[in-house]
């Protein structure tokens, strides 16, 4: 199971998601996770969809190094987003 890491789509860049300018992001427990490159990881943040019902703006990939055009917006790690792109996910499925 991909580890879920909260993200701030603000930093999103095509196929490539901003997840840090450290060497950690935090969980959706509030946790510290120290990144690596290759980690499965599913990104979140908290939104609605388009009925105004809670979902989660989620994107899933790999942690990679962040490329030198995004190191220079200070970002050290980002996701490669997958196949399946950013959708919301309800927060109803992850209970």
């Amino acid at each position: 199971m991909p580890t879920r890491l909260r993200g701030d789509f603000n930093g999103l860049w095509g196929e490539l998601l901003c997840l840090s300018h450290t060497d950690t992001a935090v969980d959706e427990r509030g946790q510290s996770v120290l990144l690596a490159v290759g980690m499965d990881v599913t990104a979140f943040d908290p939104d609605t969809d388009d009925d105004g019902n809670p979902a989660d703006l989620t994107a899933n990939g790999v942690v990679i190094q962040s490329p030198e055009w995004l190191k220079c917006y200070g970002s050290k790690w980002a996701l490669k987003i997958d196949e399946r792109g950013v959708y919301h996910e309800p927060t109803t499925l992850r209970k």
